[in-house]
């Protein structure tokens, strides 16, 4: 098969892949404004139940009708952000470069997609993980300087504004990127290590791993230095708001995904000239299969006709020479 017609096998794999129905996303941005809402107020109460400020109802409804607002311009940015990955789909590759430094040009990359499911428990998992992401990294944006003075509600804003600025960015590199890369199927293969991994899975691994340090580190300091509330505060917001700011940029990004995954795949293939499975099916497997097929599995095998042929004598243990 030529190119087209390998990327119309691959775009039909991608259709088979059981999705979320149009109708359950448009629920799904009615849930998130909902949980937006709730959280809101539940950051609200936790200021006020810890006599932090003192907020009248009316300003109470002012503050979640601003953050609806800024719901409904992040859900903008998600678009223009997919629109763009869709135009420039090399966009978003800013983590393969960062793995390929890592690897330091070691190994070889193929490309093998096996689409997974794309269930609600995949958009809940996967939104706080990115929620998570963008905590952690906007904490490490803000420095542990902020966490030691006496103006908490500063530093709340301080958290807050930080997660909005990183918030495109973050998403469109550390998380859409890697999840298209790993939907690709590209994997890399170094024998040096005799290791074979997805490196989708791996740029994630490594963020998750980052971030999740960040916020024990942060989560650990503001604990003994700071009042109680505070890193209440700051876990409210990952897993309030942001949340569900994320959950409506894994919304929009499940409209254009199976899409998405097509075009990174003829990206790899295409312009990286990378192997895929369709084309390089045999060399693949034997490059993978010459990980595990070494010379230490020859004396597993006993002895070899050259042994036999030059007058070489085994022997064969009695058991009691096994227990001396």
């Amino acid at each position: 098969m030529d190119a087209e017609q390998r990327m119309q096998v691959y775009r039909e794999q991608l259709a088979r892949v059981t999705v979320v129905g149009r109708g359950q996303l448009l629920l799904g941005f009615a849930a998130s404004t909902l949980l937006l809402v709730a959280s809101t107020w539940g950051l609200l109460y936790v200021m006020s139940f810890f006599g932090v400020i003192i907020i009248a109802p009316e300003s109470a409804t002012l503050y979640t009708t601003i953050m609806l607002a800024g719901s409904i311009i992040m859900t903008l940015v998600a678009v223009v952000i997919c629109a763009i990955m869709l135009k420039y789909p090399s966009s978003m590759l800013l983590p393969l470069k960062l793995h390929q430094f890592f690897k330091r040009s070691t190994g070889e990359y193929f490309v093998c997609p096996d689409p997974d499911v794309q269930d609600w428990s995949v958009i809940v998992r996967r939104s706080l993980y990115g929620s998570l992401l963008v905590t952690g990294i906007a904490l490490t944006v803000i420095s542990f300087d902020l966490m030691v003075q006496d103006n908490y509600v500063r530093f709340g804003y301080y958290v807050m504004l930080a997660s909005t600025l990183v918030l495109p960015l973050t998403l469109m590199q550390f998380y859409y990127g890697p999840w298209l890369i790993k939907d690709a199927g590209l994997f890399h293969l170094d024998p040096k290590d005799r290791s074979l991994s997805n490196v989708g899975d791996d740029l994630e691994d490594m963020l998750e791993f980052f971030a999740g340090v960040d916020i024990v580190l942060v989560w650990l300091e503001l604990s003994i230095n700071t009042y109680p509330w505070v890193p209440l505060f700051v876990i409210i917001v990952a897993l309030g708001p942001l949340f569900s700011i994320v959950l409506d940029f894994t919304l929009v990004f499940m409209w254009v995904k199976a899409e998405l995954t097509a075009r990174t795949i003829g990206l790899l293939t295409e312009e990286y000239q990378w192997p895929e499975i369709l084309e390089s099916s045999g060399e693949i497997r034997s490059k993978v299969l010459a990980l595990v097929d070494t010379e230490m599995l020859a004396p597993l095998e006993g002895p070899t006709d050259s042994d036999t042929t030059t007058g070489a004598m085994t022997h064969t243990p009695a058991p009691g020479d096994i227990d001396q």
